[in-house]
């Protein structure tokens, strides 16, 4: 029986989005939204930018879902040093995006 469309997605396209929304964080961080582009996102993670459509619908969605999934982690953000969080909000994001495997390795920030 096919699944109703506006059901839940299933484990494996939930972990697909969760991978996908990772990704965009970093680059509009890095590009600004205006530069930042879908189908960079979705070279990166070697996906077609359909699926990235698929899942978010438009480039504001997936803005959307990477700004709530930054707030989600702002109390780590707060803890970095005071010199970068003087440059403000991008400095900070930049600072701990470019630490995130140690952001994992030591649990501070909640993945999936």
């Amino acid at each position: 029986m096919p699944r109703d469309p506006r059901s839940r997605p299933g484990p494996r396209a939930a972990a697909k989005r969760e991978l996908i929304v990772e990704t965009p964080v970093r680059t509009f961080a890095e590009r600004g939204y205006q530069g930042a582009k879908v189908e960079d996102v979705a070279a990166e993670l070697r996906i077609s930018k359909g699926s990235v459509f698929q899942h978010f619908g438009s480039k504001a969605g997936l803005f959307l879902a990477a700004y709530r999934r930054a707030v989600e982690t702002l109390p780590a953000w707060l803890d970095a040093p005071d010199d970068v969080r003087a440059e403000g909000f991008w400095s900070v994001l930049v600072y701990w995006l470019e630490r995130t495997e140690h952001l994992v390795q030591e649990n501070w920030a909640r993945i999936g």
